[in-house]
């Protein structure tokens, strides 16, 4: 998938998919930015979640976790990348059954590190990117998923049976010698000989059924 580059095309693929701008006045004031997704995700144990992003001035970009209920964000996914980080820590060795004694040596160990943003439009543009990427391209989180495939069908298969009907089409999906035995039955009702030649063509190709 092409990735989105500018902050004019995040906010029109924003507006494409239908996602809302919840932020608050008090947030806004604040420099932060609240966007909702359409659609909301179930999981198999029934339950449901509301998409909700938030951008930061600070830097950080993330998923809210939301109430059910009161519909209030009360926790959150960070969503920046990361990077590893060295720090270093005093080495100690344990004397006399418990006092710790530095061996004047340091201890390296690495941590994740978030990468902070530093302006809106990155914000905008990374937020886009994660949203296409995790919930419009992917085979697990697909709004074209199974379900709407199946309902997508159904519909189809429902239109063309309506104009089948309505149109009164020699197509059917049955055995052609069940078809030949209605149409003769009907015809035999109005008084038409049962011997005259009954044909269809599919594909362009004529076919004789009586």
């Amino acid at each position: 998938m092409k990735k989105v580059r500018t902050m004019e095309e995040a906010y029109r693929v924003f507006e494409y998919l239908g996602m809302k701008d919840v932020t608050k006045k008090w947030q806004k004031a604040k420099g932060t930015e609240v966007w909702e997704l359409p659609f909301k995700t179930m999981y198999n144990n029934g339950s449901v979640e509301t998409n909700r992003f938030s951008m930061y001035k600070s830097g950080y970009v993330r998923k809210m976790v939301v109430h059910p209920d009161t519909n209030a964000s009360y926790s959150c996914y960070q969503l920046n990348k990361v990077r590893k980080e060295a720090e270093y820590f005093k080495d100690y060795e344990w004397k006399d059954g418990g006092y710790q004694n530095w061996t004047g040596k340091y201890r390296k160990r690495y941590t994740n590190k978030r990468i902070m943003i530093d302006n809106h439009r990155d914000r905008v543009i990374y937020l886009c990117n994660y949203i296409l990427k995790n919930y419009y391209n992917n085979s697990k989180m697909s709004l074209v998923g199974d379900y709407t495939r199946l309902r997508v069908s159904e519909i189809h298969g429902k239109f063309w049976r309506n104009e089948r009907e309505n149109e009164q089409l020699p197509f059917f999906d049955g055995d052609e010698h069940d078809l030949v035995r209605t149409i003769q039955s009907e015809d035999t009702k109005h008084g038409i000989s049962p011997n005259h030649k009954i044909q269809v063509i599919i594909d362009g190709h004529r076919y004789n059924l009586s």
